[in-house]
């Protein structure tokens, strides 16, 4: 259907779309008028892009009125920045126009650049179009597809003999709590970028490993999401620059304030931590560049995680000094001068 309407962009959008492409635009709204695809608003970075989301495109939908929109991520590939294509069709609108918006989708998709189109997000409700709507889109496209009767079979088959094996492992190789599903969602978002931190914490009774929040953290910020009180582990997007080049390196913190926490929480946090960390690198595809343990979040600063992540090549590692021995059993060491014909000690 990419050509039926005949309709196309003007010269003048596709000079501006042209620009856009560099990243000094974080949305830009377009719509049908005299059968030309023209400009309608547009809006320039304010914060990151998920923080400018709902305050930016709220705002430009009418309910009466199907428009596109594209909305430019922070992310990049090859092509540059990485935009979503996001086409609004309300549902109290006349069919023929949805049919017409529906038709010409594909020619501005090709017109701006089908390489630069990260996602697609189709709605005809606000709440389709939201943040929080945009990230259930995410999880749905990341779910399994329905498996049939013979596959749900082999499945539960594969199951058993999983659970089997783990009941027998579990003693070699540490404790395996489920991860909760808000959890399991998170990492999911985590792994498309659209968070850059979650916090995880065991729940001793449910022996599950649960969501505790997501809030969004700058580094200057994560010395305060380290609880005083409590074990948790953290998963954090480390934005910065190293030799010239942008990099985002996917950091693990395991935080323990052993003077505050039972000795049953600190078996279990140890205990689950190899696996938890083995399920998000097999699992969900993502690559912890640096797995650092603390007892409070105090040292969590810019120069140490940059230390962290990159190790300078000549840096000596610190090791433990070893504990003196036991005093008393042998004494301390004399020295024994042989100048004597009888060897007498001086």
């Amino acid at each position: 259907m990419s050509h039926q309407t005949g309709i196309h962009a003007t010269s003048e959008l596709k000079e501006f779309l042209a620009k856009a492409r560099g990243g000094a635009i974080r949305i830009i709204k377009i719509v049908i008028r005299n059968e030309q695809l023209v400009l309608g608003a547009y809006r320039e970075p304010s914060q990151s892009w998920e923080r400018d989301y709902d305050n930016f495109l709220l705002p430009l939908l009418d309910a009466g009125e199907p428009c596109y929109m594209l909305y430019r991520l922070d992310s990049q590939n090859a092509h540059g920045y990485e935009w979503l294509f996001i086409s609004w069709s309300p549902d109290n609108c006349p069919v023929r126009l949805k049919m017409v918006y529906a038709a010409t989708r594909a020619t501005l998709k090709k017109e701006f650049g089908g390489g630069h189109v990260k996602d697609e997000l189709f709605g005809t409700v606000q709440e389709d179009m939201s943040y929080q709507g945009y990230l259930r889109h995410v999880a749905s496209c990341s779910a399994p597809a329905p498996l049939t009767t013979a596959e749900q079979e082999l499945h539960r088959i594969k199951l058993t003999e999983m659970m089997t094996e783990i009941c027998v492992s579990n003693k070699l190789q540490g404790l395996a709590f489920p991860l909760q599903e808000e959890a399991k969602r998170a990492l999911v978002q985590l792994k498309h970028k659209l968070i850059n931190y979650i916090q995880l914490k065991v729940d001793v009774a449910k022996e599950t490993i649960e969501l505790v929040h997501t809030t969004p953290t700058e580094t200057r910020d994560l010395p305060c999401r380290i609880p005083t009180n409590a074990p948790r582990y953290h998963l954090f997007l480390y934005k910065h620059s190293h030799q010239g080049q942008h990099l985002e390196s996917l950091v693990f913190i395991y935080s323990m304030p052993g003077h505050n926490c039972t000795i049953k929480e600190r078996m279990l946090y140890s205990s689950c931590l190899n696996r938890l960390l083995d399920e998000v690198e097999r699992d969900y595809h993502l690559e912890v560049a640096k797995k650092v343990e603390i007892d409070s979040g105090e040292g969590l600063t810019e120069e140490y995680l940059y230390e962290e992540v990159h190790p300078q090549n000549n840096a000596v590692k610190q090791t433990f000094a070893k504990p003196r021995g036991p005093p008393g059993k042998r004494g301390n060491k004399r020295l024994i001068k042989g100048g004597g014909e009888n060897g007498e000690e001086s």
